[in-house]
């Protein structure tokens, strides 16, 4: 996930300074340099950076379900100890043990 922000962050910045180089250098014209290397960016990371995206969406969505997964598994077993809690036991030893 880092790796990506760090990836959209540089094309962001290589977008600024190509809008720069092409002479949106006046105070009046960085809000439009800025504008338009926002919307480079976002078009060049779409296809560029896709692979990474894919990777972090399924790193996130593997997390989840470890998660979700655990959650489960621990009320699973409270549960099972209530359970085991609310059933009474059975004696099955016989009366000659008591003595």
């Amino acid at each position: 996930m880092v790796r990506y922000l760090i990836l959209r962050t540089m094309i962001f910045i290589g977008c600024l300074s190509a809008a720069w180089l092409l002479g949106l250098r006046d105070r009046e014209e960085q809000p439009l340099a800025v504008i338009i290397a926002a919307l480079a960016s976002l078009a060049i990371s779409a296809v560029v950076l896709k692979p990474f995206r894919q990777k972090a969406s399924a790193a996130l969505a593997e997390r989840v379900d470890q998660r979700s997964e655990r959650k489960r598994e621990s009320s699973g077993d409270e549960l099972a100890e209530d359970a085991e809690i609310d059933v009474p036991h059975r004696d099955t030893s016989s009366d000659s043990d008591f003595r």
